[in-house]
């Protein structure tokens, strides 16, 4: 019999659910999959004679018994909502299908722009504005592989890391920390596993192609070889271009391309993995906007749309909601690569001793050059205007695991080592006055090396039937080297920006937790959990890119987060009207400690400076989400969060000023979304028509000025409506099994809106901006039409 089945059939009230789900899907050869559809199943599963009995043994609805019993919040993203996000959406865009995830950023609906993901108010990635509490406190996985960043302030994770959704087959979320088993050295926010398409039973694949709104143009291919003599790979790769939806003379073209294989051998008592994935991107951040026009003033000059005097005021209500500057005034490129090559080995050691091990090494590489014209007419020779920026990262990584299947407890224990070098050279110079990249005014060069150590056990106990509880307990070690290379390698002439000696750090603590899960009934649960567990403070923390000599490593602590939820699920199959029902609510409480917060300030002609602030926050809130099926025609979904996050203390460096009780910045009161799809058969053709609505509440700003938050300058709340029909048809074909066309409509109701404002020091434009309110704005009404042929 397959472990899956074992454990999830055989014994389903017995086990930890977090536990059964690792084990199944490191049984894959992949992390946790908690997925709706067959499609996110490894062949490789289980302990199975042949991959069609492996894909039995983790049918849908194992899956689904797994999260209904798990002491976690769990959510799931299957293939039916990745297809109603659209063919040209990112990774992104897919997690704001969940419940409690807000989703902002300046690209539309793309896979190649950059947005900043927040699951329960705690953040990752990047929005080019300041404010969030913890910039990297979500850890996301492809399939079970770490990508983040150890020690990143900006760009630990970016969206576009996973930019072509075709060659996802699932997504699963973790919210908040997590059990000591499925917890990583970012998850203190919640944890997110991207599972790619995986190899199957039968030989085939699939060819998409896609044309849309701003040129946008895209291609995908998968390929499966199918299973012989246990051993089954599958190729999958895409790419997707754009240019900007904002107006003016510059396109500022955007693209993306990411390629994924993965080899799986079974045999009697296991299955061992081989996978590789390389993405690709390259575009054009939009430059800030103006919401009202900047006139001249007692400070400074107007704010024009190139930079001259006696051309139109530049903003959002005179030259235009979405215009822009011309490139030759400002441009900016963002690169981001990674390279990622990976192993997964589960062994039978014994009938109940199961052997897990995963080993990774992952290349990240980001370019971040700019070129601001703007400010500089007249300017002296000592000022920068072009900065280029390039860091890069090698990670190597192994963790072991082992489940022990015991009489009423499951035991769960192991430990990961995960080494990490990130370098980070900048160069500031202006053309103009004769500095370049090679001979720059201003210079950077810092070097981290991390080391991030766990040991964990936890232990799922079921006293009786209907009750698991799981004690668990990490170790985890930080150790952190910080080299300031600049003090040795600044070119003649060039000021080093980085002022902190090398130096090093090292903690140690202890994260215990607890989980219990409730059967009230065969299909309805209560469910909680509490974790108190840490993260190494970001790079800057330990001086890089730091101007001033104020870093103190003696008196810097972890991030320290403490977590408690609780909850409660429903399964109805068969009850009236309702037929596949799914309910999920969950009360959540984090409080986020020891931060200490990085504020990048454009002074305008110079390198930005990096401010500092002490801070701690509470976030707490409630999430609800339903879904059913009551036909085969229809299909309903609905979510709703509410939140409520302060600043339990928020003190700017060198003030005496304590901002405590002030809501924390970007954090919307009020998110929820509503789905609805239908499908007919119509002779030999499937019509599938859907349409979603994504709303997202009010939200503070952040203020650049005094580098603190605000109380009394808000963003205004809106709503997004996208629909799109798709047909289906066999081919009758030899070779090709069907054909699907979708075409569909992004921002329905053409809504003007802006996802990310905030109020500059005045180092963006210049002149009399200081205390302005800039705003990247969202994309108006977009279309698409794809075609996919199955074979």
């Amino acid at each position: 019999m397959s472990s899956c089945k074992r454990y999830s059939s055989a014994a389903p009230v017995r086990l930890s659910v977090v536990t059964s789900m690792v084990l199944c899907a490191l049984a894959a050869g992949t992390s946790p999959v908690f997925a709706h559809d067959k499609s996110v199943v490894n062949v490789g599963t289980v302990n199975a004679q042949s991959a069609k009995k492996a894909l039995k043994a983790t049918s849908t609805k194992f899956t689904k018994r797994h999260v209904f019993k798990s002491t976690q919040t769990v959510r799931v993203i299957g293939k039916r909502q990745l297809r109603a996000i659209g063919p040209v959406a990112g990774s992104a865009q897919a997690l704001a299908m969940a419940p409690g995830i807000a989703v902002r950023g300046y690209g539309g609906i793309s896979g190649t722009a950059r947005y900043e993901i927040a699951m329960r108010g705690v953040k990752v990635g990047w929005s080019s504005v300041n404010g969030d509490v913890e910039r990297n406190g979500i850890t996301a996985l492809f399939d079970g592989v770490p990508m983040n960043n150890l020690i990143s302030h900006n760009g630990g994770w970016d969206s576009n890391e996973v930019p072509i959704m075709q060659l996802i087959s699932g997504v699963n979320v973790i919210y908040g920390p997590g059990n000591p088993a499925t917890r990583w050295f970012d998850s203190v926010g919640g944890t997110v596993n991207f599972v790619p398409v995986q190899p199957t039973v039968k030989a085939g694949g699939s060819l998409g192609l896609t044309y849309g709104s701003d040129q946008t143009e895209g291609a995908d291919l998968i390929a499966d070889t199918g299973t012989h003599d246990g051993w089954s790979t599958v190729v999958a790769g895409g790419f997707v271009r754009d240019n900007t939806f904002r107006t003016g003379s510059f396109s500022a073209p955007s693209r993306s391309s990411a390629l994924f294989a993965k080899t799986v051998k079974t045999f009697s008592n296991g299955s061992f993995s081989v996978g590789g994935y390389a993405d690709d991107t390259t575009e054009f951040r939009p430059n800030f906007i103006p919401v009202a026009p900047i006139t001249a003033g007692a400070n400074g000059g107007a704010v024009t749309v190139d930079g001259t005097a006696n051309t139109p005021l530049y903003s959002q209500s005179t030259t235009g909601f979405y215009s822009s500057l011309p490139e030759s005034v400002w441009f900016k490129q963002i690169v981001v690569r990674d390279r990622m090559l990976y192993s997964q080995l589960r062994l039978d050691l014994a009938p109940h001793l199961t052997l897990h091990d995963m080993v990774w090494y992952r290349h990240g590489h980001r370019v971040h050059w700019r070129v601001d014209n703007y400010n500089y007419n007249g300017a002296p020779p000592g000022t920068v205007n072009s900065e280029y920026y390039n860091p890069r990262s090698d990670t190597y990584g192994n963790r072991l695991a082992f489940d022990w299947n015991l009489p009423m407890n499951r035991v769960e224990f192991g430990g990961s080592w995960i080494n990490q070098t990130y370098s980070t050279p900048y160069t500031g110079y202006n053309e103009t006055y004769g500095t370049s990249p090679s001979n720059p005014v201003q210079y950077n060069n810092d070097t981290l090396t991390n080391t991030y150590l766990t040991a964990f056990a936890q232990d799922a106990i079921t006293p009786i039937k209907a009750l698991t509880i799981t004690p668990g307990v990490a170790a985890v070690d930080f150790q952190t080297q910080f080299f300031n290379n600049g003090a040795s390698a600044t070119p003649p002439g060039a000021t080093n920006q980085t002022v902190a000696p090398s130096d090093s750090k090292v903690f140690t603590r202890v994260e215990p937790s607890l989980g219990v899960v409730f059967l009230l009934a065969p299909h309805w649960s209560l469910y909680g959990n509490a974790a108190e567990t840490y993260q190494n403070p970001g790079d800057n923390a330990f001086g890089a890119y730091s101007g001033s000599n104020a870093i103190n490593l003696g008196s810097l602590k972890p991030v320290k987060s403490v977590d408690f939820e609780l909850g409660t699920r429903l399964l109805i199959r068969r009850a009236g009207i309702l037929r596949h029902f799914v309910m999920n609510a969950d009360v959540y409480q984090d409080r986020l400690s020891n931060e200490t917060l990085a504020t990048y300030i454009s002074t305008g002609g110079n390198f930005a400076t990096t401010e500092f602030a002490t801070a701690s926050a509470t976030y707490k809130g409630l999430n609800l989400s339903v879904q059913d099926s009551p036909t085969w025609h229809w299909h309903v979904f609905g979510s709703a969060s509410f939140a409520h996050a302060h600043f339990d203390s928020y003190v700017p460096s060198g003030s005496n000023t304590n901002y405590g009780g002030y809501p924390v910045s970007y954090s919307p009161n009020i998110t929820a979304s509503m789905g609805l799809d239908y499908r007919v058969a119509l002779g030999s053709y499937l019509i599938s028509p859907g349409v979603s609505d994504q709303y997202t509440g009010s939200q503070y700003l952040f203020n650049n000025v005094v580098n603190a938050p605000t109380n009394n300058v808000k963003m205004p709340a809106y709503n997004i409506v996208n629909t799109q029909v798709a047909i289906k048809a066999g081919t009758g074909l030899a070779g090709l099994s069907s054909v699907t066309l979708t075409v569909g409509v992004t921002n329905l109701f053409n809504k003007r809106y802006n996802p990310i404002e905030y109020i500059t020091s005045g180092g963006y434009f210049g002149g009399n901006s200081a205390g302005a309110v800039l705003a990247d704005p969202g994309a108006p009404r977009q279309y698409f039409i794809n075609v996919n042929a199955r074979f």
